[in-house]
Formats: C-alpha cells, structure tokens, sequence
C-alpha cells in the first residue's frame, strides 16, 4: 500500500513511518519541519520506497499534489504543546482543527478512504472515572484537548459523508527515541540551564500515565490490523501510573542528576493541565496488546536518548 504520513518527520510520525517502511510499504513523509527532524528520517532517505515532501498540510493545493497515489494517510502532524493555547487563542484552532480539515479535503480530492489520527487523552478534560473508558463525555480543559476533539468529528462526518475507514487513537503521552517536548525534555532543559535549583509548575502530586513510542506504535498497527469497523476509536494508554514527583526522580537518576526541586504550584502544573491521565485499555488488549516497556523504562530510554543528542536541547 502506499502511504502519506503528515509530520512524518516527527516524533511519533517518524517511527510510523519507519515501520511501514519495513513491511513493505511506500511512504510519503510530508512536513514542514516545524518540530520534525531531518536527523529522525535521513537514515530513510536513500530508501527507494521513501519519498519526503517539505511543505505546510494548510496548503491543502500542494498536499492534495503530494497525496496523489496513497491509499491511506496517517495524520499525526499536529501543534502539540498544549500550554500555549492559554495564551495564543489561535494556534491550536489553525495547527490542529484547520490543518484536519486540509488533509481531509485533500483526501477526497483523491479518492483516499482510509485516515488514521492522532487524537489525545486530552479530549476527555479533568476525568471522575479512572481508568478512562473511550465512551467517557468530552471535557476538554485546554485549546488543544478541544480542537482534537473537533477533529475526530469532522473525520467521523467525512467519514459518514464518502464510506471511509477511520482509526482514531486517543494517546497518554508518549516518550522515547526522538522525543521533542513533554515533561522530560523540559527537566533535561531546565537543569541545563540552571544546575542548582529545578523549579516545577505543580506541586508535585498530579498523576500521569506514558507508554513508550515503539510499544504505542505497535499498538496503532495492531489496531488498523485487527478492528474491521468504519469508526475505531482506541485508547492508547499504559497500567502504570506516576506523579509528578516520581516522574521528576526518575528522570534525575536515570540523568544522574542532584538538584534541588523548588514545586510552584499545586494539584494542577499549568491552565489547561489535566490532573490525573489514566486511560482505559480494555478494548486494545482484547486484540492482544500489551507494552513491553514500562512507564519508568520509557523514561530511562528517553533520558539516554536525549543525553546521546544534546543538540535537541538547545
């Protein structure tokens, strides 16, 4: 099958198309570099099956050109730092909602009929029931968990529209290789910046759920492999569960780091933070999924990778 990944040079996006590429598939990454990496995909850049596309998914005239040929898109391109929608009203709204409906315009232009989306736990808001089933209310308490929400309906109603298949995956927070932003990219920075005192926007007790990049990966294939329906929606989460201050700790062994923890704030880090991410998997693991990694050893991957790669810290 041919394949378009959107911020396929990213975080996520990159290790999806790496893993096509190694059952066969064809792919074309396109991006427009914002967050994604060459360093993430130049290792596939002689690869014949492997075409890049330097653009921006709003310019739906040239990303309806690029898609010419696919058979299925993975949208994962996305504006991801979730904080800054308190303060820019629009971001989110253009990269996320606007950007969706560019790629679904561009894949009707096409003839495409199968999307798979990267949506977020971040739809679900400040939840009373943990772990969080796919069928919990929409709640969102930030710019970016709303404007996800948003998307995964305009995909339903294309969807519904022109007989498409959909996979929509509602992810935790997801670390490892090529991470780019997150709470862990964030401590590695502040400690750099100041080595004597790490201060923290919560006061430590919020309580977060992660899976590692490559076990989520395999979860998303494992779903688009397995769940046959027009609309699959999949949470994508993991059973272990930290707070804040473990996840800090944990990050400062694993860096092998002393420092001074200095909490700001209280039971929430920023306007628009969740307070505690735990999602439900029940429907995931009925197809055979279960991570390899756990929650701490996804933080040990990631601390080692971006200790290897300095530069991503400037």
């Amino acid at each position: 099958m041919n394949y378009l990944v959107t911020g396929g040079a990213g975080f996520i996006g990159s290790h999806i198309t790496d893993e096509l590429l190694k059952k066969g598939g064809k792919v074309i990454v396109f991006d427009n570099f914002s967050t994604g990496k060459e360093l993430f995909i130049k290792h596939n850049l002689t690869n014949k099956n492997f075409k890049l596309i330097k653009g921006d998914i709003l310019n739906t005239k040239k990303l309806t050109e690029g898609m010419k040929g696919a058979d299925f898109v993975m949208h994962m391109a996305a504006h991801a730092d979730v904080i800054s929608g308190f303060n820019d009203h629009s971001i989110d709204h253009i990269q996320n909602l606007e950007a969706t409906q560019s790629v679904l315009e561009a894949m009707y232009k096409n003839g495409v009929k199968k999307i798979a989306f990267a949506s977020t736990s971040s739809v679900y808001g400040d939840t009373t029931i943990h772990p969080t089933p796919e069928d919990y209310p929409f709640e969102p308490t930030s710019l970016y968990g709303a404007t996800k929400a948003a998307c995964e309906n305009y995909i339903q109603t294309y969807a519904s529209y022109y007989n498409w298949q959909a996979y929509i995956f509602r992810f935790v927070s997801f670390v490892g290789e090529r991470y780019t932003h997150g709470i862990i990219f964030d401590i590695l920075k502040k400690v750099k910046k100041n080595p004597q005192v790490l201060e923290l926007l919560s006061d430590g007790t919020p309580k977060k759920s992660s899976v590692y990049v490559k076990d989520g990966v395999e979860a998303i294939f494992k779903v688009i492999r397995s769940s046959p329906d027009q609309i699959n929606i999949f949470n994508i989460g993991h059973d272990d569960v930290l707070t804040v201050d473990e996840i800090v700790n944990t990050i400062l062994k694993s860096a092998n780091i002393q420092i001074k923890k200095k909490y700001l704030g209280g039971k929430k880090g920023w306007m628009g933070d969740n307070n505690f991410v735990y999602l439900d998997n029940k429907k995931l693991k009925k197809l055979g999924w279960t991570p390899k990694y756990s929650f701490i050893g996804g933080i040990e991957k990631t601390v080692a990778y971006l200790q290897k790669n300095q530069q991503l810290l400037k």
